[in-house]
Order: structure tokens, then C-alpha cells, then sequence
């Protein structure tokens, strides 16, 4: 069984959604300890989503549906344009700190902390979704147990 919810399109609505996952999160019987890798993601794929599709002024829905090891997860933004977030280039962690890019640090850490995120867009709901996992067993360090998907459907 799956929740969903709305949230307004701003960073107003992030004390929501963490309210949000801590319900759910109690309600299912999920383990608590995935909720702070589980609220960082929401976080970030959120104002992402807030920042990247600004001209939209439609609600972003958050549902969340618990698994037998864990939770998935999937952010839905309409009349957008496509931002696939698994194309995001990794941030370079390595280089020295005035060589550094600004932007994209968030996602890389996203994607080190879940399992998997796949992103899918549907052209004629100009609807963005981004789903992504988090499960007990995963072996978070070094990067998602399961390889980062992107599809792009035309409908």
C-alpha cells in the first residue's frame, strides 16, 4: 500500500514533506533508521525539482510505499520540462576546492545514500518522476547497490 501527498512548489513546504515521511514512516512500521537518508533525498529532489521547474505552478506529489526491507519513494512534477537528475554529472569531490563546479553536490549524495533512483518522463503530461529506494540490506558506501536507470517515454 502506497500515500500520497501534494506540496505547494517551495522551499515553505519542506517542514511538510519531513512531516510527511515521519507519518508514513510510523503509520507502515519502517524502519526509522532509513528515515534521515529517506528525508535528505526527498529534500534535495524536491527543491531540485522547485528550482528547475519554476515556470510550473503545479503541486508536487510525494508518494511513498513501503517495501518488505525498506521504502520506495517517487516525486511526481507536472508541466514541466525534463531534468533528469541521473544525467547530472557526478560533483568531483577530489578537486581542489577553488577547481570545483558549483551545483550538483546534492544529487551526488543522493545517489550514495539509495539503492536506486530512476527517472522517467512522460512528454505528453510534461510530467517528470523520480522514484528512488532505500531498503536495510543496501551497501550504501561507494555509491547505489543497483545501477542509476533513465527512461524517457513519449506519450
Amino acid at each position: 500500500m502506497s500515500t500520497a501527498r501534494s506540496f505547494p512548489r517551495s522551499v515553505d513546504s519542506i517542514r511538510r514533506l519531513f512531516d510527511f515521511t515521519a507519518e508514513v514512516f510510523a503509520r507502515d512500521g519502517i524502519d526509522p533508521r532509513l528515515l534521515p537518508a529517506v528525508d535528505f533525498a526527498v529534500e534535495e529532489l524536491f527543491t531540485n525539482m522547485v528550482t528547475h521547474g519554476a515556470t510550473s505552478r503545479a503541486d508536487v506529489r510525494v508518494e511513498i510505499e513501503r517495501l518488505p526491507d525498506g521504502v520506495e519513494v517517487t516525486l511526481t512534477d507536472t508541466d514541466v520540462e525534463p531534468f533528469d537528475v541521473t544525467r547530472v554529472p557526478d560533483a568531483d569531490v577530489d578537486a581542489p576546492l577553488d577547481e570545483r563546479r558549483p551545483g550538483g553536490l546534492g544529487l551526488h549524495i543522493v545517489r550514495r545514500l539509495v539503492d536506486s533512483i530512476r527517472y522517467e518522463y512522460l512528454e505528453a503530461a510534461r510530467q517528470s518522476r523520480i522514484t528512488f529506494r532505500k531498503t536495510r540490506d543496501a551497501q550504501v558506501p561507494g555509491g547505489a547497490s543497483e545501477a542509476t536507470r533513465s527512461s524517457r517515454n513519449r506519450n
